[in-house]
């Protein structure tokens, strides 16, 4: 990492712009890059590739998370330091793609020193935010911070009684349903494919999904 980084920011000067460090640290690296009055932060961390799927392909990033590894460590990020960003992107992907419940369920099998009601309990006491700190977050819109909060406790409430009914064995795991992570019935476990995270993370291979991945392609994409 510290090399990627060394590289990076010798190519970024070579084109005119200049770098500041702001932390140096053994697992993240972080700077300033500026040019004229623009400026922009950049960081380098050291990240493990145990991971539920492989990285995505995208025409603006190059690379991204695919979106249940990408709630993961948005939770785990939440669950380990005091950031309204983290609860806003929390909150964001708990409402369009993956309820928190499903999410803190899943974190464990790459957080193996933490149980789900262990992180359900760090991100609240870290989610002392107040509507001032919300205004310290940039957006296209502005941030309620009540409503956020307000849905955060709300899910988080929903989380605990959902780890409560869910078996301890199969903990470190995402449901799915004709390919799609979804948020699974306790009661009805049986009806899901599971899925669980290795390195580099892995596409589900059962006759279903990949019927339901091949018919996904055929239909154009909104």
């Amino acid at each position: 990492m510290a090399r990627a980084a060394a590289r990076d920011a010798e190519l970024l000067a070579a084109a005119g712009h200049a770098v500041t460090w702001v932390r140096r640290e053994p697992a993240l690296h972080a700077a300033q890059i500026a040019r004229g009055a623009d400026t922009t932060e950049l960081e380098w961390v050291v990240d493990s590739d145990y991971r539920y799927f492989p990285t995505v392909s995208d025409p603006e990033f190059g690379y991204v998370l695919h979106v249940v590894d990408l709630a993961v460590n948005k939770l785990m990020a939440a669950a380990s330091r005091r950031e309204p960003r983290d609860v806003v992107d929390l909150v964001r992907l708990h409402q369009l793609h993956l309820p928190i419940s499903a999410i803190v369920w899943a974190a464990v099998a790459v957080a193996p020193d933490f149980t789900p009601e262990g992180l359900l309990a760090e991100i609240r006491r870290n989610a002392r935010y107040s509507a001032e700190h919300f205004r310290t977050v940039r957006s296209d819109t502005a941030i309620d911070g009540e409503i956020v909060m307000r849905t955060l406790r709300t899910a988080l409430d929903e989380a605990e009684s959902f780890v409560s009914r869910m078996p301890t064995e199969a903990v470190g795991t995402i449901y799915l349903k004709d390919g799609t992570p979804v948020m699974p019935d306790p009661a009805a476990l049986g009806s899901y494919v599971v899925h669980k995270p290795r390195r580099r993370g892995h596409w589900p291979t059962a006759s279903d999904i990949s019927s339901a991945m091949l018919d996904r392609l055929q239909r154009p994409i909104p």
